[in-house]
Formats: C-alpha cells, structure tokens, sequence
C-alpha cells in the first residue's frame, strides 16, 4: 500500500463520520475529476481533492447552517480553512515532508475560489463533482430556491475548460435534469 493510499483511507474514514451521506462518494469523484482535468497530478493534488471537505467531517458544519446565502463566500473560506488545518495534522502525523504539506494546505485552503492552476483545477474538479453527484442531496437538504443558488454558485466558478468537461455530467433524473437547467438559464449570458 503506497502512503497515498494510507492517507485516503485515513481520510476516508474521517469522511464517514460527515452528517452529509455523499463526502465518501464526492471525494473520490473530485479525485477522479482532477485526475481527467490533470492526468499528471502530483501527490499534493491528489491528496487535496480526497480531503478538500474534511472540515465537514470532523466540525459538522455544513451549508445548512449558513442562514443567509449572501455570506457564501466568506462561509466557504472558514470551511476551506478549517479542512486545510485538519488535513496538514494527519499529512505531519503520516511524516510527509513540508514541501507536500505547505501545498496540500495552500490548495485545500484555496479550493474554493482557484487562483492558480492547481487550485482551480481542484476548484473545477470539485464543481463538476458536485453536478455529477451532489444535487440531489443538496435539493432533500435545503430545498430547490437554495439548490438553484448552489447550481449558479458552482457553475460560475468553473473555468472554460470546466465548462466545457461538465458536459459530460448527463442526469437519469429529469427533475435534477430541469433544475440544472432552469438554474443555468437564470444565469447571464
């Protein structure tokens, strides 16, 4: 077994205890999705797109307590930098060397708004993740106003090329099928 292995499984089971069903599920989809984004990734990357939403996790916090949608951003970034502080403990526990650690940190810490190129990889992987799998829960949880918030909140932080691969996301569902796409024709063009 390979220390990324070890890890994943480390993080993996910290994902179970997540009041959010999907978090085993998504990580591994975010992985998949960096993985077609960047064949390449290096280890810092893939470790982050398995643990980007650890926070969750171990706080319970989640979007359902954010009770004004306004505040998405900045909700994100406590989230963001609550799974960064998280994952640098059990990457130190597991002895990776700082170099690995100060990058896993900066893209988990960044995950959410990119700025670079494999912070918005990851940042796409994430979204196209979300459109893959996510919607439904997310619809049960907070309803379909707020689901249609999260659907224009993940889209528009897609970079062309995210775009252009989340048109691969096709939905058996038709009613997830009309709220993406009723939420994206509110969206200006």
């Amino acid at each position: 077994m390979t220390k990324f292995d070890e890890i994943k499984k480390q993080v993996q089971k910290i994902l179970l205890k997540s009041p959010l069903d999907f978090e085993v599920t998504h990580s591994g989809l975010v992985l998949k999705w960096v993985l077609k984004l960047k064949p390449d990734a290096d280890e810092a990357l893939k470790i982050s797109a398995i643990s980007h939403d650890i926070d969750r996790a171990v706080t319970g916090i989640t979007e359902k307590d954010l009770k004004d949608y306004s505040k998405i951003d900045e909700f994100k970034k406590a989230h963001s930098i609550r799974s960064a502080k998280f994952i640098v403990e059990i990457l130190k526990m597991n002895n990776y060397s700082s170099n690995i650690v100060k990058k896993v940190k900066h893209l988990v810490e960044n995950h959410e708004f990119g700025g670079d190129p494999d912070t918005d990889i990851l940042k796409d992987a994430d979204s196209i993740a979300y459109f893959e799998y996510n919607i439904p829960s997310y619809l049960k949880r907070n309803g379909q106003q707020r689901t249609e918030e999260k659907i224009r909140f993940m889209y528009k932080r897609l970079s062309p090329k995210g775009k252009k691969m989340m048109k691969e996301v096709k939905y058996k569902d038709k009613h997830i099928s009309s709220i993406v796409k009723q939420s994206l024709s509110k969206l200006k063009k």
